[in-house]
């Protein structure tokens, strides 16, 4: 099975992202590096996302930045995973067109939400409401830092997850 995995802005969450992989076991899964963590590029949703034009994962993991660049390229490059697990989408924080991109991501992907109960980036409580998500399921963590840091935990909530679909 393919599987995408895009991480946070900062390096350190791709070491976060292969822990979780690990637990979740999807240990081939392939990390995609930005092009801002080996360049003194800014961070850019736009470039990172025409990078995943016509792919077409079986599932596509993501954490924070790697959220709002897989509904980018979903809506504007043709990126289309079958299945998607967002990991502290940071819904509240976004402007413009990247609300409506995870709306459409969300509203057209079967995706598994996995938000803190008041992360920074938008609480688990209201991202249902903020997205207008209706073929995902939200699953509530607890914590307030949009560090995610228990990779078991969250593997297993994925794990849970993926037995509903045959295959994943």
């Amino acid at each position: 099975m393919r599987v995408t995995a895009l991480s946070g802005r900062r390096i350190e969450t791709e070491a976060w992202m292969q822990s979780l992989l690990v637990a979740a076991q999807y240990p081939v899964a392939g990390i995609i590096r930005y092009r801002h963590w080996d360049t003194d590029a800014e961070a850019s949703v736009a470039f990172e996302a025409t990078r995943l034009a016509s792919q077409s994962p079986q599932l596509v993991i993501a954490k924070s930045l790697g959220t709002v660049i897989a509904a980018t390229a979903y809506t504007l490059h043709q990126f289309r995973p079958a299945f998607a697990v967002l990991i502290g989408t940071p819904y509240a924080a976004l402007e413009g067109n990247e609300v409506q991109f995870l709306r459409h991501f969300a509203a057209s992907v079967d995706t598994l939400f996995i938000q803190q109960a008041q992360d920074p980036g938008g609480s688990a409580d209201r991202l249902v409401a903020a997205l207008q998500v209706n073929r995902s399921e939200v699953v509530e963590v607890p914590g307030n830092d949009h560090l995610y840091t228990d990779t078991t935990a969250l593997a297993s909530i994925l794990g849970r997850w993926t037995k509903q679909y045959p295959g994943l």
